[in-house]
């Protein structure tokens, strides 16, 4: 069997709470940067429909119609592809979820700290752990879903690898020197 101490479990979970804030808040970002290029995108076509309408309505030639008809079938596929991906939900969703992990994030590390300087009793921290998961399965249920492909995405700005635990040093990163696991198992 192996040894899994109190202490140890809330960092693995903080760690893994650390990965999904990280995770939804990519997700969020690059789903707006989408939304935002469909956006220009569907502006600068509509332009190039309006000048070529323009032209073609002053005899400039064939040319601009066919441009003009062209540009509006682009328009009309890129409004399109943005009416049905709804980038704006999708990141907003993303976004709130990652907000509402952040929030339960640093009660984790507030958490740690208090069981670290002995603020709270054994039983007081498991039951606030309790309180927490039960917090965290329902942001989970609340989650928009995650496309394996965006996740996985999104994913390597944070990690090579899929979704794994984070390595102590790197849930270190996040905790003052008086929680890091190097001090405490020292």
């Amino acid at each position: 069997m192996f040894e899994l101490t109190l202490f140890d479990h809330l960092r693995m979970t903080f760690g893994h709470i650390i990965y999904r804030h990280r995770m939804h808040a990519e997700l969020a970002q690059s789903r707006m940067r989408l939304d935002r290029v469909l956006r220009i995108a569907e502006v600068v076509l509509v332009t190039g429909v309006l000048v070529s309408a323009l032209a073609g309505l002053y005899g400039r030639g064939y040319v601009y119609q066919v441009s003009g008809a062209a540009l509006a079938a682009l328009a009309l596929i890129a409004m399109l592809c943005h009416l049905t991906l709804d980038l704006d939900r999708s990141a907003q969703a993303h976004a709130a979820c990652a907000t509402r992990m952040l929030d339960i994030r640093e009660r984790y590390r507030a958490l740690l700290s208090d069981l670290h300087d002995g603020a709270l009793g054994i039983d007081a921290v498991r039951r606030k752990r309790d309180e927490l998961i039960a917090e965290l399965r329902q942001v989970y249920e609340d989650a928009p879903p995650a496309e394996r492909k965006a996740y996985q995405t999104a994913g390597q700005a944070i990690r090579t690898e899929d979704e794994r635990a984070l390595t102590d040093e790197e849930i270190d990163r996040f905790l003052p020197k008086s929680l890091q696991a190097a001090k405490t198992r020292a």
